[in-house]
């Protein structure tokens, strides 16, 4: 009997406008949430495989430095085979053409597992090789190929000796530790290396044994191998933390829409609340118990959730199949791939903050009695409950997807901020509207008059069209010229090459060619690279428990600075910088975000390996990035004494204003330098540009589901206060104003709406810029107003349209209606 009039409750109400905006609002949030859980799941799966068959041995041991001979010998005493790899960046050169890449270096029991594919001939199928090149040899991708212009048996100038180039390889076994890089590749004998005199080359171990002789290994190596990565069939895939940081972040930005989906469930809902409120009441006078009450309210919710679940479910698939198509040019073999556990355990999070949206009317429906049969009912108005339990339910989706402490406290803030700016802008808008028009006549002196009056559902229209309007900004506007803007500056600060990484040799080798080919040197800073081991006596991964870029950063060798003088682009925040020449070497200053990014404090200790050397260096002072001297910077700055305790010469960083006529003679110095890395400000920037359009193919997907959100939340704002609405335009017409009259007041209400929430995105839009610069690139952002101001017309036109569209049925009330309803 309970099911049965749960299922006539449910069908009563399914076609009702209020409970059709809160299926829509709630299948709008399941069908984010699903595809993102079902879109990962596939990923995961597919890494999880991918693992399995691509990994080229039973144990992999990476780091950036070579093994010691004791250490070799362990591992030959432990594993049934062993193969040593060296992998380094180059550019290589033919004629004039030039191409960075990835050069592995192969010894003669390579491959350990599986084969390596190569063609030897242009057009030929690939032959399966149980080994590498030979010494000598040499064997390029095909694109390699292609971008050089190169043909098969011809000799490469490499450095200090010439490579014959046998064959194209097209499958290498181990390929997948490169995590799918897109960078062009070449394979090459290990005894040939010594030709290109390369610095910081990556090291790989490849092992392969029974299950015992690697576990031991894997023991071994974790105590003294600490700066080493081990990677072995039964670990995660090395993309599997970067997919999983994907997801969260994405999770992290649908707080924005649960927030939104809040307001237009509360919005859509008050109206319903009443139809049950009163159904509730007659059930009681019947006889019935509130426990039954309240499980005929609870059935009528959960099939309401049920009929939103079942076509956002199908949707997700869609999205996802779609979303894995677009990712299949980086994953050829990506496909679909059902978890149920992730999929079940996506409904049970999105029943929990579904049911905590529902907790408020529920509470309502606790206190329900058979006398409110006899008076009015009335909607209850407590905003305590009805927000509280949202903000409840937007903490549970930020705690759900943080993996990172600082990033969920800057998205959320941000958001924060804006929605405060907004509700300020609205106040103060509307207050001092009314204020200026208290005495004046007219329609627009109403019309502010009876905004300030429903001050709230005003308030909560802006914002969702607002937080709508700033996102769509920051995509359409921000991300389209930040790129400009930062080829702008490094243009003028740092000439047109970067010099990414150059020994002794190689600068004095530039200082000529500049010279030579009339180039300027713009700057040259000395470096050391450096493997970050221990914080405080623990491993990095014992210490740092949280994924974040710093992190992922700090797991390969980065660039130990040395100097006396402060560089002039940056600036000690907090501590004291050393400046005597003579200064204590076991001093570090370290970049600000690091510090906050990784939990550092002053006074702790860190220790690097350099060289083969161990250096311990307390933490003395940070500092952060100033603009105008130029942008390379470093994260760990160690006072110039250091060099007193390395035997090894170190490396540079710098840039150059290159001539015209000299970049046609850049190929003179990489033949004889192929390890020196350059890089111009125009490849950077296209680099830029790459990553940007793939992040505003993921805002612009965002950016739908937000403006979906925001037409359902100014459709519920509606539908909550139509029959005010009507009221109000039936008590017009009855003292003689028109029906026109009445529409120019509601179009004037949503433009002016409208106007509130676009000033509100701007004004949030260029915080936010003005702040993402300065923390990150230390410049002011310089918007392109008629962008802004196009965006601004479009947006207010789109709000007007849609909301007159929403409140036309409240304009066709009648005075008849006004006298029968008993005003």
């Amino acid at each position: 009997m309970l099911i049965l009039l749960v299922w006539q409750l449910f069908r009563q109400q399914y076609h009702q406008g209020d409970t059709r905006l809160i299926r829509w609002t709630q299948a709008s949030l399941m069908f984010f949430i699903l595809t993102l859980s079902l879109t990962s799941s596939s990923i995961q799966a597919y890494l999880a495989n991918n693992l399995q068959q691509m990994l080229g041995s039973d144990l992999v041991i990476s780091q950036h430095q070579a093994l010691t001979d004791a250490q070799l010998n362990k591992l030959h005493q432990h594993a049934q085979q062993l193969s040593v790899s060296q992998l380094v960046n180059v550019t290589l050169t033919h004629d004039h053409h030039w191409q960075a890449v990835q050069l592995k270096a192969v010894d003669d029991h390579y491959p350990v597992q599986g084969t390596v594919q190569v063609a030897f001939e242009t057009d030929g199928q690939g032959q399966s090789l149980s080994h590498g090149p030979k010494p000598g040899d040499i064997w390029v991708d095909n694109r390699l190929f292609a971008s050089l212009q190169l043909a098969l048996g011809q000799s490469l100038d490499m450095g200090h000796g010439q490579l014959k180039l046998t064959g194209l390889v097209q499958h290498e076994p181990d390929r997948l530790l490169e995590g799918h890089s897109v960078a062009m590749r070449a394979l090459v004998h290990l005894d040939d290396l010594s030709l290109i005199q390369a610095n910081n080359a990556h090291f790989r171990y490849l092992l392969a044994g029974d299950e015992s002789e690697l576990n031991t290994l894997k023991q071994w190596a974790t105590t003294e191998l600490v700066t080493a990565q081990l990677y072995d069939k039964n670990s995660g895939h090395p993309l599997a933390m970067f997919w999983k940081r994907v997801e969260n972040f994405v999770g992290l930005a649908s707080v924005l829409l649960f927030l939104m989906a809040a307001i237009a469930i509360d919005q859509a809902g008050r109206r319903q609340l009443l139809s049950q409120q009163r159904f509730a009441a007659v059930c009681l006078a019947m006889g019935s118990d509130k426990p039954r009450v309240f499980a005929l309210s609870f059935g009528q919710w959960l099939l309401t959730v049920i009929a939103g679940l079942i076509p956002a479910t199908a949707l997700a698939c869609g999205a996802e199949y779609l979303i894995l198509q677009q990712m299949q040019t980086q994953f050829a073999d990506l496909t679909t791939t059902w978890v149920w556990t992730d999929l079940l355990s996506s409904y049970a999070l999105l029943l929990a903050l579904l049911a905590i949206f529902q907790i408020p009317n529920w509470l309502v429906m606790a206190k329900v009695t058979p006398a409110q049969l006899i008076r009015q009912m009335s909607s209850p108005n407590h905003l305590l409950p009805r927000y509280g339990f949202a903000l409840i339910s937007v903490a549970t989706v930020a705690f759900v997807y943080s993996d990172n402490g600082l990033l969920t406290a800057m998205t959320l803030s941000a958001m924060a901020a804006t929605l405060m700016l907004m509700m300020v802008l609205t106040w103060f808008v509307l207050s001092l509207g009314h204020t200026v028009t208290s005495r004046a006549m007219g329609m627009m002196a109403f019309g502010f008059y009876m905004m300030k009056q429903r001050l709230l559902s005003k308030s909560i229209q802006i914002l969702g069209v607002g937080m709508c309007a700033t996102l769509l900004l920051f995509t359409l506007s921000l991300m389209k010229d930040i790129g400009q803007t930062m080829e702008g500056y490094t243009r003028e600060h740092d000439g047109n090459l970067i010099i990414t990484q150059a020994n002794e040799q190689q600068v004095q080798d530039i200082r000529q060619w500049s010279a030579q080919t009339g180039s300027d040197i713009r700057q040259l800073k000395p470096f050391w690279y450096g493997q970050l081991s221990h914080i405080n006596g623990q491993t990095l991964t014992e210490f740092a428990t949280s994924p974040s870029e710093s992190l992922a950063s700090l797991q390969k060798p980065v660039r130990l600075h040395f100097s006396i003088q402060q560089a002039t682009n940056n600036q000690t925040v907090t501590g004291q910088r050393w400046q005597d020449r003579d200064a204590d070497w076991q001093q570090v200053s370290v970049e600000q975000e690091v510090m906050t990014d990784m939990g550092l404090k002053l006074g702790d200790q860190l220790q690097f390996e350099v060289a083969g050397q161990s250096l311990n260096f307390e933490i003395k002072a940070s500092h952060k990035y100033m603009p105008g001297k130029g942008s390379i910077t470093f994260w760990f700055n160690v006072p110039q004494s250091t060099k007193n305790q390395l035997q090894t010469p170190p490396l540079y960083m710098g840039s150059l204003e290159l001539a015209d006529t000299a970049w046609s003679q850049l190929a003179e110095l990489w033949q004889r330098h192929p390890s020196l890395r350059l890089i111009s400000v125009r490849e950077l920037t296209q680099r830029f540009d790459d990553t940007l359009s793939m992040v505003i193919k993921l805002v612009s997907g965002f950016s739908l589901m937000i403006i979906l959100l925001a037409l359902l939340v100014i459709s519920a704002s509606v539908k909550g206060y139509e029959a005010d609405e009507r009221k109000k335009n039936a008590l017009l017409i009855s003292f003689g104003q028109s029906r026109l009259a009445c529409g120019k007041l509601s179009l004037f209400e949503w433009l002016l709406t409208s106007l509130i929430a676009s000033v509100g995105a701007i004004l949030g839009t260029n915080l936010t810029a003005q702040l993402i610069y300065q923390s990150q690139f230390g410049i002011n952002y310089k918007p392109d107003w008629l962008w802004i101001m196009a965006t601004l017309l479009v947006s207010a036109l789109v709000v007007c349209s849609a909301g007159m569209i929403a409140n036309r049925s409240s304009l066709k009330f009648s005075v008849g209606a006004l006298l029968r309803n008993g005003g």
